[in-house]
């Protein structure tokens, strides 16, 4: 098992499931609700670190009543149809997450990778490390943003939040001072958006809109403890990473780093790539940021040539 404890009580009737390597990708933390309404907050955690948290809390898995899905991830929606199979639970994600949920195939379109050369490398990484999210997922409901769901005494309110997904979802756990920060997770990492669905505006409005709510209590999915000091200072750090690596970006072009392809090969935002098909994700934010340059003015592009633009005039 794991040198670390498998799971904590945040609240009464809920608890911390940690994923194991240290939660890290492709593990993630789950929530379990043990209240009347028994629910699991995502899947990823190693299902025997899901399996030992309700045993310790007299469940079994096929006793569980509801997967609540953050997002359509594999890290998130991870072991939820082997666990409805098992359960014959009911699972609810974000409209937006539908399709990404019930398949593999959907999944990936979402992802954005399907005619990418680099789609075989990654369906390999798959196939070798969660090769239970190739199954099919039964998608019982949809939630909603601010629209509260009840376990009981226990209520999850879903905060939308857009950015590392399109359907990116944190939870406030009975009110808005604990909130399940999911993949806003203030690890060193920092912020992730490399989907043909994510949107780095989004996710700088997203972390902001987190900071209005002004939480005493972070949980994110890849963390092994929830932060509870300095939480705000953390956010706007996180916050903050995504205008550096603009900074950065413009700083390699300025080097002669200028295209595409030269920067994902530094690589400009992963601080390494682990294998190859993650040169997919390192394109599509390094993409992503560029257009966001083009737009605010500050680099134009001209025939795949990134030219950076002079303050004050062309």
């Amino acid at each position: 098992m794991s040198d670390y404890p498998i799971h904590s009580e945040i609240q009464p009737k809920v608890h911390l499931i940690r994923g194991s390597n240290n939660a890290r990708f492709p593990e993630a933390n789950c929530l379990f609700i043990d209240d009347e309404i028994l629910t699991l907050v995502d899947a990823g955690s190693n299902i025997d670190h899901v399996r030992k948290t309700m045993k310790d809390l007299g469940h079994e898995i096929r006793d569980l009543d509801r997967i609540v899905l953050t997002h359509f991830h594999i890290d998130h929606k991870g072991y939820a149809a082997f666990i409805q199979k098992e359960s014959e639970c009911e699972v609810l994600c974000h409209t937006l997450a539908e399709a990404g949920v019930r398949s593999f195939r959907g999944l990936v379109d979402l992802i954005g990778i399907g005619d990418h050369h680099f789609h075989n490398d990654w369906i390999e990484y798959v196939e070798a490390v969660v090769p239970h999210v190739k199954m099919s997922y039964e998608v019982s409901g949809t939630f909603h943003d601010c629209s509260p769901i009840s376990c009981g005494e226990t209520t999850l309110l879903p905060i939308h939040s857009p950015g590392h997904s399109a359907d990116h979802t944190c939870f406030g756990i009975n009110g808005n001072d604990t909130i399940f920060l999911v993949d806003i997770d203030l690890t060193n990492f920092g912020p992730w958006y490399g989907n043909v669905t994510s949107d780095v505006r989004f996710f700088k409005n997203s972390i902001r809109r987190v900071l209005d709510l002004d939480p005493k209590v972070g949980i994110s999915s890849h963390l092994i403890n929830p932060v509870t000091e300095g939480l705000r200072q953390r956010l706007e750090d996180y916050l903050h990473v995504i205008d550096v690596r603009e900074e950065r970006l413009l700083k390699l072009v300025a080097q002669g780093y200028n295209t595409v392809s030269k920067l994902v090969k530094v690589p400009t935002i992963y601080p390494r790539i682990p294998i190859d098909a993650f040169y997919f994700f390192e394109e599509l934010m390094v993409e992503k940021h560029l257009d966001i340059l083009v737009e605010d003015g500050r680099v134009e592009l001209e025939g795949g040539l990134i030219i950076p633009k002079r303050e004050g005039g062309a």
